[in-house]
């Protein structure tokens, strides 16, 4: 199973999402390949990949991916990104070109892509590539907006790729102490329901997973029994089941 994280608005934790659950994964036994197509590189970073070997480049040109695929002490598989996926350019047909060099890693049992917060080649490569995209927001307007466009692109990718399924959304950073944090919250969910989006987990805040990112850790070794770490499994186990 393919599972991009995506949405068109930054901060939205979608690289947090990406990295906690591929590591959920591995935590689980299950064979785990984390892709980064985010030219910023943070997907690389939190799973400890040698970012001087980045690698999602070279796949978009054609490079199999068995020889671009990093083994992490965490036991996931990494293809990092680099700056040069910024230069990546579009053709008749390169939509397809991540899906087609992802069918050689058949092997794995899940594949997790970060993508870019920018609609274009490296985001629709990856949406065309996989069976489930999941879209990370925060109880805010941007977080609605970001809603609205990502099911608009998902829509048009489904034209190509009939097998993505839009499996939901989830609320990071989530507290809603505030009020308008829980009036947002509601808005969200409502406007989601009328486009039958399903909303599938508020992850709670905690410093533990930025602590674990800045030591480059396994949320899952360094704070296993954390509000995220139990979110993020639920999430997993809500995606796998």
């Amino acid at each position: 199973m393919i599972v991009s994280i995506a949405n068109q608005k930054g901060g939205s934790a979608k690289s947090t999402t990406a990295a906690a659950l591929a590591q959920a994964a591995a935590h689980s036994g299950k064979k785990t390949l984390a892709i980064d197509l985010d030219p910023q590189g943070n997907l690389s970073f939190f799973l400890a990949a040698n970012t001087a070997r980045a690698g999602s480049f070279e796949l978009m040109e054609g490079q199999p991916a068995a020889e671009v695929i990093q083994h992490t002490e965490d036991g996931i598989d990494v293809i990092a990104a680099s700056w040069n996926l910024q230069t990546i350019s579009s053709y008749k047909g390169s939509a397809r070109r991540l899906r087609t060099a992802l069918e050689p890693a058949a092997e794995y049992d899940l594949i997790f892509i970060d993508t870019p917060p920018t609609a274009g080649e490296l985001q629709y490569n990856a949406l065309m590539a996989s069976d489930q995209l999941i879209i990370p927001l925060q109880a805010d307007i941007g977080g609605l907006q970001g809603l609205y466009q990502m099911a608009d692109t998902a829509k048009k990718i489904q034209q190509g790729n009939p097998a993505l399924t839009l499996t939901g959304f989830i609320l990071t950073r989530h507290g809603g102490r505030s009020t308008l944090a829980r009036q947002m919250t509601e808005t969200i969910k409502e406007r989601a329901a009328e486009m039958q989006i399903p909303f599938l987990i508020a992850i709670r805040e905690a410093v533990a997973i930025r602590e674990a990112q800045t030591l480059q850790r396994s949320l899952y070794k360094y704070a296993p029994n954390s509000k995220p770490a139990a979110d993020y499994m639920q999430l997993l186990e809500e995606l796998t089941k």
